[in-house]
């Protein structure tokens, strides 16, 4: 079964729609085609594609097209966390539609970025940008306990483990809360703009 396949099995027909997001050092927006080079790179790595349930082991080129392909759903966007000042692709969240009540995140983040806070800076941004378009539903994560440095990150940003295991084995399922967020500079958005040592598998 191709990597396109395993990402849209269970699909229905809503789409999940982002705007463009600006953090302090990222800019987030939805992979594109002329990524593809730059996707194959960041995530052909064993540190990425052991911990990421539906990549291979080997993650080519044309894993990277379908990857990016499989936004055409809406629902199964992957976003680049691309770095302001040099333009490099240092990590992809993936956001994905689940039943009728649920988004789920996930990340991974390329080898020479990691450590250096753009999980949390990317993902925060995105899940707050979510519960601002996606009001109704909740926003849940699966990790990892003993992935200790992903767990405390996901709790930092809000996430809690509800006491349910995750559809992965080994994973804890977590839910965000808004109340438990911590107060900060707030994220701009591309939609406002246009209308005025974690663990590279993160959430997986």
């Amino acid at each position: 079964m191709g990597i396109l396949s395993r990402i849209l099995r269970g699909t229905r027909w809503e789409r999940l729609v982002l705007p463009i997001i600006e953090t302090e050092r990222l800019a987030i927006a939805p992979l594109h085609a002329d990524m593809a080079e730059e996707v194959r790179r960041l995530t052909d790595d064993p540190a990425v594609t052991s911990a990421v349930d539906f990549l291979p082991e080997r993650f080519g080129l044309a894993d990277a097209r379908s990857l990016i392909r499989a936004a055409s759903t809406g629902r199964d966007v992957f976003l680049g966390l691309v770095e302001r000042e040099d333009r490099s692709l240092v990590g992809i969240v993936g956001a994905h539609l689940r039943a009728l009540e649920a988004i789920e995140i996930g990340y991974w983040i390329g080898g020479g970025a990691r450590g250096r806070g753009y999980g949390g800076e990317g993902v925060g941004a995105i899940v707050r940008a979510l519960a601002e378009a996606y009001p109704r539903r909740a926003i849940v994560a699966e990790c990892r306990p003993e992935n200790v440095a992903s767990w405390q990150m996901l709790h930092k940003l809000g996430f809690r483990p509800t006491g349910d295991g995750g559809k992965r084995p080994g994973r804890q399922l977590m839910v965000w809360d808004i109340r438990d967020v911590p107060q900060g500079r707030p994220v701009a958005s591309g939609m406002a703009a246009s209308r005025a040592a974690a663990r590279p598998d993160g959430a997986r």
